[in-house]
Parts: structure tokens; C-alpha cells; sequence
């Protein structure tokens, strides 16, 4: 099984802080109670290469380009419509990049959203700065058939930001976080211990 070094976005540890603390002021099982731990167990999912044990796709081009990307899907509410069962709630967003060292692969997590009125994708894309209709040759010419996203090689402005972050053993600092539209890039590991309580 491979394991991942994560990349997560400001705004995606911002919000697992969020819920974290959201999550101590509620009974056991209220709603933030339950994205904090979905949301954990989505990141621990993805750093230990266990993302087929949810449901999940690679991404394509809707209104936006996210063919680059792929997502795991999430049970935190329970939907329906009539007597149909609507699936998982949430999504998990994330693309993977090859190693610029000899440590494992990375895999940057882009958002964690409820489903509804496609957000996840609007909120991905808008993260990615991608436009709405334009479709980029990310992947032309890419064979990789696996379920999850397509592997990349790393981005010069993630390299350069990587730069100096990493131990020596190949795992990141806890500094800060990733997103390749910011200015400022710094690395994030998932918080430890990812082990329910």
C-alpha cells in the first residue's frame, strides 16, 4: 500500500480546525461532530492510499476543468429522495503529484464540501483558479487508467515552496499550509494522532 505526504489547503485546515472545535460543543453526534470526523477520516484515507474504501471518481470537465483531480465521497448525512437513498453527502477533492525527493508521492487536498448545487466542484475550481468553460491540456496524451487522479509531476511553484520544508527522513513540517495560488506556501501534514478517540 502506498503512503502519501498530504498537501492540505489553508482554507481545508482552517475548516478541520473549524469543525474540531465546533465538534467539543456538541452531543456526540451532531452534525460539525460528524464532518470533523469524516473529514479525518478522509485525510487519513488519503495519506495511507486507502481511498478505495470509499466511493470515488477521478474528475473531468463540467463547467469547469477538473480532470487533474479526483474525489472521495463521504457519508456524513444521511439524504434521500422519496424512498431513495441519495449516497454518501460530502466530498473530499484532491490531485496527486510525483516525488521531487525520494519520499512518497504527495497528494494536495483541495476542499471538503456537502454535495449540494455541485460546490465541491465550484469550490475546487475556484481554489485551483480555474475558469468556468475553459478546458486546459492538463492531461493530454496521459494513459494513467487507475480510478484516483492522474499523477503529476509537481508543479515548479509547489518544488520551490518545498524547498527546505521537508525532514530529513522525507515527512513535512507542520507550518502551515498549501495552496498553489497563494503567495506564501508552506506544507501540512494531517494533525496527529488520525486514530478516533
Amino acid at each position: 500500500m502506498t503512503q502519501y505526504r498530504l498537501l492540505i489547503s489553508r482554507e481545508v485546515l482552517h475548516q478541520l480546525r473549524t469543525l474540531e472545535q465546533a465538534a467539543k460543543t456538541q452531543q456526540p453526534g451532531g452534525l460539525r461532530a460528524r464532518e470533523y470526523r469524516a473529514l479525518r477520516a478522509g485525510l487519513r484515507a488519503l495519506a495511507n492510499g486507502d481511498e478505495a474504501a470509499f466511493d470515488g471518481k477521478r474528475l473531468g470537465f463540467k463547467t469547469h476543468d477538473l480532470s487533474d483531480c479526483a474525489e472521495i465521497k463521504l457519508p456524513v448525512i444521511p439524504e434521500s429522495r422519496g424512498d431513495r437513498a441519495l449516497g454518501p453527502s460530502h466530498r473530499l477533492i484532491y490531485r496527486e503529484f510525483t516525488p521531487d525527493d525520494d519520499g512518497p508521492p504527495y497528494r494536495e487536498v483541495l476542499c471538503f464540501e456537502h454535495r449540494g448545487n455541485d460546490r465541491p466542484f465550484e469550490v475546487a475550481a475556484q481554489r485551483l483558479g480555474r475558469e468556468t468553460g475553459k478546458r486546459l491540456n492538463l492531461l493530454r496524451g496521459v494513459a494513467d487508467q487507475r480510478p484516483g487522479p492522474v499523477r503529476q509531476p509537481l508543479p515548479l511553484d509547489l518544488a520551490r515552496a518545498l524547498k527546505g520544508l521537508a525532514s530529513p527522513r522525507g515527512a513535512t513540517t507542520p507550518s502551515g499550509a498549501l495552496h498553489p495560488s497563494a503567495a506564501s506556501h508552506a506544507v501540512r501534514r494531517p494533525p496527529e494522532p488520525l486514530r478516533d478517540r
